[in-house]
Parts: C-alpha cells; sequence; structure tokens
C-alpha cells in the first residue's frame, strides 16, 4: 500500500524499507499499541485489522518468541486492553480482528498525550477516566517500542487543545526517552485542517525518541505497513562504560572486579578534574565517560545517563522499580556520537559521612540490557557495559592519628548466605588497620567461629586486620541486611597508600571499596 508521506529516521532522510522483521533477530521486543478508536479512525483500523497477524507474526520471530505486547485505546478517555506480558500474542490479535472498531469520540483533539502517559509511565486508574492500571513492566533487556495512530491533536481529557498539551507531548517524548522506550507514530489524514499542528507533534514523539513518523493516506491505507517496519527496525547502537581500565565492553566481563569504573569521578565543577572526595554540603558534578561504540553495535547513541548513590560498601540491591538500595541523584539525555562523551551531572547538598558508591546506568531504546537486571548489583554490573560502578574513598589524616571511614556489608541475593570481607593492601599502609563489625555483626561472627586470617579481636567489637592480606570469613546476613561497620586507619609514616576492601560470597566479588589513605607529616 502507498504511503502519502514517509519520514524512516528521525533525521527527516528518506531511508530506504527495513528488512522483514522476522530477518533481524532483534532479541527482547516489549511493544505497546497506543490507537485511536475514535469514530474517524474507521479506515486506519481496518487496514490495521487486515494486517496485525502479518505485525504480530513479525514480532514473535523478530524477538525468538521473547516478547511482551500491550493494547490501549483512547478517545477523550483511556481503556487498557491488555496489558504488557509475555507471550501475549493470542489476546492482543484476538481484540483488534474480532472486537476493535471506530467510533464515537465527538470532535477532536483525543487524549493521545494522556494515553502516551499512562503507557510510557505506567499509570494506574486512580483519579484518571481510565479503565484499570496499566501496570506491565517494560524490561530492561529489551528493545521497547510504543506505536501511536491517531488522526488528532492531543487534547489530554478536557477534549480542548492549548499550549499545554503541546507542552504535555513533548514531556511525554522526553519521558519515553529516559526510560528507553521508542515512539513511532502513524499520523492518519482524515481531515487536513490541523496536519500543520498534529505533524510537529507526532515527528517530535519519533526524533525525541530515536522512533520513526510515518503519514499513512487519509483512508487509513498504509498504516499496517508503517507499522510493520516501525518493529523491523531494531538497529543496535553500543555505548559502554568501563568496570576497570582493562575491560573493552565484553559481555559478560570476563576481567574481575566491576566496582572499580575509571570511567567515573566526581569534581567540585563542570571543569575537568584529577577526581576528589565529595564535600559534604556542597553541589559537586558527577563526570561520566561514555564510550562509543562498544563490540555490540555501531552509530550515534541516543539515550539518558542515570545517576545514583549508596553508602561505600559491598553487595547492594538494585530493583527496577524503587531503585532497591541506590539512591537517584540526577539523569541526563544525551546524544552520544563515536569517540567519547562526558557527561556532567550536578550532585546538590551532598549529605554526610561523605562517601558514596556511584552507580551509573545508560538506558537507551537502540542500546537495552543484554542481560535482564536482577537484585544484584554486582552481577548486574559484571553483565552489562551499559552499567558502571565507582567506589574509591578518600581518607586524609596525619602521622600517628587515626582517621575514621566505613563500609557497608549487604545481600542481595536473595537467600542467607555467609559472606567474607577480605582485606588487601595494594600499597599497605605502615600502621594499622582496625575494623569495628558492630555488635549485632560482631556476635554473629563469633558465633559462626570468629574465622578468619590475619585478624585478632582488639575490643568489643574490634578487631584489627594485617595491613597486607586479611579476612573475615563466614560472617552471616539474612536476604536485604544491611551492616555498617567502622574503619579506622592509623600510619605511622607519611604518603599515599592504598587498601581495598571486599565482600564475597563463595569466592564470587560482591562488590568493595578502593581506600585511598593519604597521611601528611603535620
Amino acid at each position: 500500500m502507498a504511503l502519502s508521506t514517509v519520514q524512516l529516521t528521525p533525521a527527516s532522510i528518506a531511508a530506504p524499507a527495513p528488512a522483514p522483521a522476522a530477518a533481524t533477530r532483534c532479541g527482547p521486543l516489549d511493544v505497546a499499541f497506543v490507537l485511536d478508536d475514535t469514530g474517524s479512525m474507521g479506515g486506519a483500523i481496518t487496514n490495521l485489522k487486515a494486517g496485525i497477524n502479518s505485525i504480530v507474526s513479525d514480532v514473535v520471530a523478530a524477538s525468538g518468541g521473547d516478547y511482551q505486547l500491550g493494547l490501549v485505546t483512547f478517545k477523550d478517555n483511556i481503556t487498557v486492553h491488555t496489558n504488557l506480558a509475555v507471550g501475549n500474542a493470542a489476546p492482543v490479535t484476538n481484540y483488534i480482528t474480532n472486537t476493535l472498531a471506530a467510533g464515537g469520540g465527538g470532535m477532536e483533539p483525543e487524549a493521545s498525550d494522556e494515553a502516551l502517559n499512562t503507557v510510557v509511565n505506567n499509570l494506574s486508574a486512580v483519579g484518571r477516566p481510565q479503565n484499570i492500571a496499566f501496570n506491565g513492566v517494560w524490561r530492561s533487556n529489551a528493545t521497547k517500542f510504543v506505536v501511536l495512530v491517531t488522526d488528532a491533536r492531543p487534547g489530554g481529557f478536557d477534549d480542548v487543545h492549548a499550549p499545554v498539551d503541546v507542552s504535555n507531548a513533548a514531556t511525554r517524548a522526553n519521558q519515553a526517552l529516559a526510560a528507553g522506550i521508542k515512539i513511532s507514530s502513524v499520523y492518519v489524514p482524515t481531515s487536513s485542517a490541523n496536519s500543520s499542528v498534529i505533524v510537529p507533534i507526532m515527528q517530535n514523539y519519533a526524533t525525541t525518541t530515536g522512533g520513526a513518523f510515518v503519514q499513512a493516506s487519509a483512508n487509513g491505507a498504509g498504516t499496517a505497513t508503517a507499522i510493520q517496519q516501525f518493529l523491523a527496525d531494531c538497529r543496535q547502537t553500543d555505548v559502554f562504560m568501563h568496570d576497570q581500565p582493562t575491560d573493552t565492553g565484553v559481555e559478560p566481563n570476563p576481567n574481575g572486579s566491576v566496582w572499580q569504573s575509571p570511567d567515573i569521578k566526581v569534581c567540585p565543577t563542570l571543569a575537568d578534574c584529577a577526581g576528589i572526595q565529595p564535600v559534604v554540603g556542597a553541589t559537586n558534578y558527577v563526570h561520566v565517560r561514555l564510550h562509543n561504540p562498544g563490540p555490540y553495535g555501531s552509530g550515534t547513541g541516543l539515550g539518558t545517563l542515570k545517576l545514583y548513590r549508596t553508602p561505600a560498601g559491598g553487595s547492594t540491591t538494585w530493583d527496577n522499580a524503587t531503585n532497591g538500595d541506590w539512591v537517584y541523584i540526577g539523569q541526563q539525555s544525551v546524544s552520544v556520537p563515536a569517540g567519547v562523551t562526558v557527561v556532567k551531572i550536578p550532585w546538590s547538598n551532598i549529605p554526610g559521612p561523605g562517601h558514596f558508591c556511584l552507580l551509573a546506568r545508560w538506558v537507551s531504546a537502540t542500546d537495552p540490557m543484554t542481560f535482564a537486571e536482577g537484585p544484584n548489583t554486582a552481577l548486574n554490573a559484571k553483565n552489562n557495559n551499559n552499567i558502571a560502578w565507582r567506589n574509591v574513598q578518600t581518607v586524609r589524616g596525619k602521622v600517628l592519628e587515626p582517621v575514621k571511614s566505613w563500609f557497608t556489608l549487604g545481600n542481595a541475593t536473595g537467600r542467607q548466605v555467609k559472606s567474607d570481607l577480605l582485606i588487601t593492601g595494594v600499597k599497605p599502609l605502615p600502621g594499622t588497620v582496625v575494623i569495628d563489625l558492630g555488635p549485632r555483626l560482631f556476635e554473629r561472627w563469633r558465633a559462626g567461629g570468629g574465622q578468619g586470617e590475619g585478624v585478632k579481636q582488639v575490643g568489643e567489637t574490634q578487631v584489627q586486620v594485617d595491613t597486607q592480606r586479611a579476612a573475615l570469613r563466614g560472617l552471616l546476613i539474612n536476604p536485604g541486611e544491611r551492616f555498617q561497620t567502622e574503619l579506622t586507619f592509623t600510619s605511622g609514616a607519611a604518603g599515599e597508600f592504598l587498601t581495598h576492601v571486599v565482600q564475597s560470597f563463595e569466592g564470587e566479588d560482591q562488590g568493595g571499596v578502593a581506600y585511598e589513605v593519604q597521611i601528611d607529616r603535620e
């Protein structure tokens, strides 16, 4: 079927039709259809009915059977018919083929902007003219699409198109970009009266998120073909961050620890720096280097860098909905051409005690996580080159003056474990390192036999460790528990020293901190 106007690239340059989706092997796909079903959309809906079996078959084939579909329709209200769920082709195809019909709606505009709000942001029906919640889970390892089909301007729920609706539509595009979701849009010009307003809005959805825009024929011809072309476009870019200097972006990373990324540092200003300890109560800037391309794609990367913090320590829990143990700092959406791009995110009102682990995540519709993120941050970082973790603590003091720092032990495995705390003097301190486990953790260690190497008890809950190599073994930690320990460094000589403290389960590194101990003579 002929298309009256075709725009298949964000740059508004005509492009050849992509290969059939069945030939592309896209990997996991999450696709939500957002359809205007008002009376004027009869032609487009008829066209979609004729093509939906082919569209869904292409999704199934391209994803290797690893897909989720969602279906939402809108007038001046929103109806969620199918939530995202694994392998749910049948209810979507059955509804579109046998039930979907154009009717009602009155005059335009329609609630396309709010329908996108529902789908992109997983909104409930509370306080909205919406039948049920859209609560399916967008998977972090899937290429995520929203397909919007309409002939109307966005008008929210009040059936009035105003400047605020244009702003709301732009916000939906930015939110989709931040969530790594492509919005591809089909405009059906059933009336040309508002085309000059509608087309830029629909194009902005596509250009902002890396999707595509198509103007079908006034009778709806070309709608199904356009959607097939949208979903065939699972081109992959590959922006990555190093886990350690030897990291090449290969997934999973075979090179050991993943908590020493050289691509994350804190600076007092936007200007580059060697990296400093965050200043409590101040605003600093977290500088993150993004590298393009990695080993799995090419082309300019479009996405959002998101930044989080947690107290210095080992095993931490990640949750895609709540962030788990990680506290959100900020984000920035950027375009990443070939080479290195430095993103600088402000970190305001930094809380005490003044040191944190930092986590950076690159979220992109063309560069999803290769491995679905689970609760174990260390495993997520090892498996995905979109994630980087940086744990460096600078400890400053004077000769023979004790200086303190902290290390937090956690358990992100979902089961009770016996954890080891490993201390390695990369450049050993000429003095002492004492760890205060606190009463609860110390009691558990003692109850488990007080196992360790290079350790001796020096207080009620304190142990002194060998500054070159030591280990506390069998620290029992339940799922979700967090224990903060206190470290005291005392040096008999001035200089710069480096001690690594690492939490380990069954020989597997779960995260650690590099303590850079700087000792002055006076």
